[in-house]
């Protein structure tokens, strides 16, 4: 399966007017504005140019032209998952963004919207009468996904000139066609994940550049809120609560039969396979054990941090270990546990329990930490 990331860097002469720093309806019912642009004139040649993606930061709705996928699979009788549109919408509501219907796109700031391109296999059809049919042929057989997010920008040098700007991508296709349904509802949800992991991975980026630029941290919807939701939403964080006692080192089902409410637990037991964000079908039962500790707990909140060794990037590291926080926050919310009795830190390499380029350091680093934290 291809994973092509979209360019990080785009060389046009554009800032991001996003909708989700503008002003909201008023009580005269004034429509609503975007912020003004800086009384300071930026100077030719010292624009500042940021990465495309970092225009994701604070996100809090987006359209997905989910139905057209839906849809665009039936006449070729494709079957997707049955709730796969549900699916999305939980996915986002967990990490804090709302589905937008195509109504409400056209009054959201900026009109944030992501666009799925699916492409069948052409032996699915559909053909119109008196055409020849193609046969299937295992051997030559793709299907693939494509996916943008657009949002409203402007042009610096006629910031007057308003356009729709893609600021995130990225594509999918396999030669495996012996369930095309499958494939394509489970990447959907993947590419949903990886969206949320970029938003996530902007909010932090966006703060680093503030405080960089000397500007005081900027107000996010969720810190303004009069009463904001809780998420389970992962970021990184620079602390941790330290654990009571030592860890328990699950490395099989039968080590989780130690565990009680207050216990700190440090998974071994490689739920994920190298460089992947996919929980381990092998060893899925364990972080299900894990579940069921945290569900015959309410009282207690637990923390879930995902680390990875240092064989690459920093960066690299921390999308890796973003994306496996956001698999185990889906795995935990599906099988029960309240996405409000926990939260979510990923650390990449920051945080190595042990030095070295050696494969016993890589296996002690790469590892997931569950911390207990007081009741609540």
């Amino acid at each position: 399966m291809g994973d092509p990331m979209f360019p990080t860097t785009l060389r046009a002469t554009v800032f991001a007017l996003i909708g989700l720093a503008a002003t909201t309806l008023q009580a005269d019912d004034k429509p609503a504005v975007y912020p003004a642009c800086p009384e300071q004139p930026v100077q030719v040649g010292k624009e500042d140019y940021q990465p495309s993606s970092l225009a994701l930061h604070d996100l809090t709705e987006v359209y997905i032209n989910i139905d057209d996928v839906i849809s665009s699979a039936k006449p070729k009788n494709v079957k997707l998952q049955k709730d796969l549109k549900e699916a999305v919408i939980k996915r986002l509501k967990t990490a804090g963004i709302q589905l937008l219907s195509k109504e409400a796109l056209e009054k959201a700031a900026g009109q944030p919207e992501m666009s799925m391109f699916p492409s069948f296999p052409k032996h699915l059809g559909p053909f119109k009468a008196g055409e020849p049919r193609i046969e299937y042929n295992a051997q030559c057989c793709t299907a693939g996904i494509w996916t943008s997010f657009t949002q409203g920008a402007a042009t610096l040098r006629d910031p007057a000139l308003h356009h729709k700007l893609g600021t995130w991508g990225e594509g999918h296709n396999t030669t495996d066609c012996s369930d095309v349904g499958k494939w394509l509802s489970e990447v959907v949800l993947k590419t949903v994940d990886d969206f949320i992991v970029a938003k996530q991975k902007a909010d932090v980026d966006y703060q680093a550049w503030q405080k960089k630029q000397g500007k005081p941290e900027a107000k996010t919807a969720e810190k303004t809120a009069a009463k904001p939701e809780p998420t389970a939403e992962a970021k990184p964080a620079e602390s941790a609560p330290e654990a009571t006692a030592k860890p328990v080192e699950i490395r099989d089902p039968v080590d989780t039969q130690k565990l009680e409410c207050d216990t700190a637990i440090l998974l071994y037991a490689e739920i994920f396979p190298t460089a992947s964000a996919t929980i381990s079908r092998a060893k899925s039962g364990i972080l299900g054990k894990v579940a069921d500790n945290m569900k015959a707990c309410p009282q207690y909140r637990y923390r879930v941090e995902t680390h990875s060794d240092q064989r690459d990037s920093d960066e690299a590291n921390d999308v890796l270990s973003a994306r496996r926080a956001v698999a185990i926050r889906n795995y935990l919310v599906e099988h029960g546990v309240n996405e409000e009795q926990f939260d979510l830190r990923f650390y990449g390499e920051r945080k190595p329990l042990v030095e070295g380029d050696t494969e016993e350091a890589w296996a002690a680093n790469r590892r997931v930490m569950i911390t207990p934290l007081k009741p609540k």
